[in-house]
């Protein structure tokens, strides 16, 4: 695994990546319940990506830097997180996602064992970047993760089975 520099570049595309995931996620629920099925498939393949990507980008600090991250464990609805911290950004993770050998890495305040309860409620509204998705995929593109590459599938099956391509072109 290719490490990566955590500078405020890699650390703001992440940020947005991630900031947009969340708004797909609530999009694809949106679109969802009003029943079109084919922008709800396309928002959540590409949620799917975009927080894979995430994961790609975080597992690639620790590997190479895992002083650089610190993190502590949230129960957040039930579930528990770790919120890892990266030259002062913050994003959660399942602890799985990481794996073991780099969560082992990553000095945190707490246990999964004993998470501190945390009444996170995921707003989307707030922003910290006025970068673009496309300048940030482009950014971890040019460090080699590709969002395209994150894709389950580069289609989704839409409405009465159309085929849709759910690719960013500006990465191919």
């Amino acid at each position: 695994m290719d490490p990566l520099d955590p500078d405020d570049d890699l650390l703001e595309s992440l940020y947005v990546v991630n900031k947009v995931a969340k708004r797909l996620a609530d999009e694809a629920t949106a679109a969802y319940d009003r029943g079109d099925v084919t922008e709800s498939n396309v928002a959540s393949a590409r949620k799917d990506a975009l927080y894979r990507t995430k994961t790609e980008v975080l597992n690639r600090i620790v590997a190479g830097d895992p002083e650089a991250v610190t993190g502590e464990y949230h129960a957040v609805h039930g579930d528990v997180w770790l919120l890892v911290t990266v030259n002062g950004w913050e994003f959660h993770q399942p602890p799985y996602a990481f794996g073991s050998d780099l969560t082992d890495r990553i000095e945190t305040a707490n246990s999964a064992a004993e998470p501190r309860d945390v009444p996170y409620v995921r707003d989307a509204s707030v922003e910290r970047s006025d970068r673009s998705l496309e300048e940030a995929l482009r950014e971890l593109a040019d460090r080699g993760v590709d969002a395209n590459d994150h894709l389950a599938r580069p289609t989704i099956s839409g409405e009465r089975d159309q085929l849709v391509d759910v690719r960013w072109a500006f990465l191919r």
